[in-house]
């Protein structure tokens, strides 16, 4: 431990009255490693799909990523529980050595308390949300309604084994039922209403949910969910995978097409870091309160709508002066100088994406990577599938206009909206393949465009291969072009 430092954090800390009184450990930000108990009954912690609070005795481990107001990662005693949001609370309250003190959560990397998993019995269903989380709870809803092309039926929760989600807006659901039937439709209710086995009750609309399984025998046999690791004193700070983001890990692919002849030489481009990726193209909800805080021009939706659906009419700058925005509020190492060129995390130029800390477009090699579905390895002629009506939005069923992200199916790597619904930025600049071998590849090559990928709304099937590309100047803004986001891991 540093005895220095750690006066200092006595320093910033006030007493607090003690609660219940459970062993922990704390990882300080500076790596000091604390071995106190916490003090607090309960912790308040807020979601996107509600606010509760939880009883300190059911809870394992709280993570923060970085400091100030960020996701929070929450580790329940149940095997594989998992919440992210938001702590409310400022402080962390503690006994550390007979004296009460506070930590401030900005201090504190993560919290683990020393308490046992438990296993669940029985009695409760397994929610698992499309960010990634997933919790057992007990089914308040009592009835499911379901619209389907031969007529609408309310369904017992009690008679369904496993439910599938899909979409967000007129939410499409998979009902599996104990005596084996299927059956697929529209989902009428607006809200399932569950407890929480800590006690809380939330109401979760079913546009955020991926998966409800009623098969409680199995639940203490689920996979450990490996996002979430157990910590260790000494060992590295976790990294979390961000808010509505996908790793993507390192690997080769064929870099280009020939089925139609345009994206050729092909190319061989070797990856040597991880990144993460935009689960969803960026939307109106995140980018308006960008231009409001920038005081930048509010970009218009031409009618279509807002809300979740992707931004449009931002330019190749505004893109990347919104990266640089989300960057500051996070306390990450710019990513960008005003020329538009890569920064390392010590502001020098660089040339290769891996030294870039801070969020950035994808380059085009991540991005065709990415839609090609990573390590995966997929060959499909579109991100995700052959049948570009499963995965896109295109001119032949967008009805002319951009649709709220997320609403097709994904590639293999869980990304959307890869192709077709906007057009997206890349960093590169534009210009013609060559067959040469390729590693952390990235086109800085001072030229007069840059790369657009994956086809839009008002495109042809052509434009929204996987491999489709187009050029435009970073000036250029316009209804069917937006971006998605990317980051280097850690």
């Amino acid at each position: 431990m540093r005895k220095i430092t750690f006066v200092v954090i006595m320093l910033i800390c006030t007493t607090a009255v003690l609660g219940a009184s459970i062993p922990a450990r704390l990882r300080m930000r500076n790596s000091d490693i604390i071995e106190c108990n916490v003090t607090m009954d309960r912790i308040s912690f807020i979601s996107d799909y509600g606010e509760f609070q939880m009883p300190i005795e059911f809870v394992k481990a709280i993570v923060f990523p970085t400091s100030g107001t960020i996701i929070t990662s929450l580790k329940t005693i149940h095997k594989n529980e998992i919440f992210r949001g938001f702590l409310l609370e400022e402080y962390i309250n503690a006994e550390f050595e007979g004296m009460a003190i506070r930590f401030h959560k900005d201090t504190v990397s993560w919290v683990e308390l020393l308490v046992e998993d438990k296993e669940i019995t029985g009695g409760a269903v397994q929610v698992m949300l499309k960010t990634g989380e997933q919790f057992y709870a007990k089914m308040l809803s009592q009835e499911l309604s379901i619209q389907t092309s031969y007529g609408i039926f309310t369904l017992s929760m009690d008679n369904i084994t496993m439910m599938e989600f899909e979409g967000e807006g007129n939410v499409l659901t998979k009902t599996t039922l104990k005596s084996g039937s299927e059956m697929r439709g529209i989902v009428k209710d607006n809200f399932i209403v569950v407890r929480l086995l800590s006690g809380a009750e939330l109401s979760i609309a079913p546009g955020k949910i991926r998966a409800i399984d009623f098969s409680t025998i199995e639940l203490a046999e689920a996979p450990e969910v490996k996002e979430f690791p157990d910590f260790l004193p000494g060992e590295e700070e976790p990294v979390e995978i961000p808010h509505n983001m996908v790793l993507v890990e390192k690997g080769s692919f064929t870099f280009g097409d020939i089925s139609d002849g345009k994206e050729t030489p092909l190319s061989k481009v070797t990856f040597t870091y991880d990144f993460y990726i935009g689960k969803y193209e960026v939307t109106f909800d995140e980018y308006d309160d960008f231009f409001i805080d920038a005081g930048m021009q509010r970009p218009s939706d031409k009618g279509f709508g807002r809300g979740q659906r992707p931004v449009i009419n931002v330019s190749w700058q505004e893109a990347m002066a919104y990266c640089n925005w989300l960057i500051e509020k996070e306390g990450l190492p710019k990513a960008y100088d005003d020329k538009g060129n890569f920064l390392d995390e010590d502001g020098n130029v660089t040339t290769n994406p891996s030294k870039v800390i801070g969020y950035r477009l994808p380059t085009e090699a991540e991005w065709e990577y990415a839609a090609r579905g990573g390590p995966n390895k997929d060959r499909y002629r579109y991100s995700g599938s052959d049948d570009l009506d499963e995965v896109a939005w295109y001119s032949s069923n967008s009805e002319r206009k951009s649709q709220p992200v997320g609403t097709k199916k994904p590639n293999s790597l869980g990304l959307y909206d890869m192709s077709g619904n906007v057009w997206e930025w890349c960093s590169d600049y534009y210009a013609s393949y060559t067959s040469t071998a390729k590693t952390d590849f990235y086109n800085n090559t001072v030229g007069r465009d840059r790369v657009n990928r994956g086809g839009s709304w008002l495109s042809d099937a052509s434009d929204t291969r996987v491999a489709g590309r187009v050029s435009r100047s970073p000036t250029y803004a316009y209804d069917n072009l937006g971006f998605r986001i990317a980051r280097t891991v850690p």
